[in-house]
């Protein structure tokens, strides 16, 4: 069962338990006001926030870029300039080795190293 958690100031101020969106949007609203009051709502939710996902559209950064999938693609853990770096590393670690099986197995730049 899903459970929500309002907090503020690092104390649970709400719970919400189950699939209730009414309740879900009042304890939203509710927070949301109770920090504007305060003065401090701007510094609360000041970040970009996130869009949830679903089965035909997934997450993504609220605001985000044309380029910025992109951009994760290309400089991501994982990404192509990583894939690029390791496999240069890889091959002159095993071109200037005696053993280049051996070599390549043991690099720290090999993938499938148990680290």
């Amino acid at each position: 069962m899903p459970t929500f958690l309002v907090i503020k100031s690092k104390t649970v101020t709400e719970t919400i338990r189950g699939a209730n969106p009414s309740a879900l949007t009042a304890a939203v609203r509710k927070a949301s006001n109770d920090t504007g009051a305060s003065g401090a709502g701007s510094a609360m939710f000041s970040s970009k926030g996130r869009t949830l996902g679903s089965a035909s559209q997934p997450s993504q950064t609220v605001g985000e870029g044309a380029f910025a999938g992109l951009q994760r693609l290309m400089t991501g853990n994982g990404g192509f300039a990583d894939m690029a770096i390791r496999f240069v590393a890889l091959y002159l670690v095993s071109l200037f080795a005696f053993d280049s099986f051996k070599a390549a197995e043991d690099s720290p730049y090999n993938v499938r190293s148990r680290r």
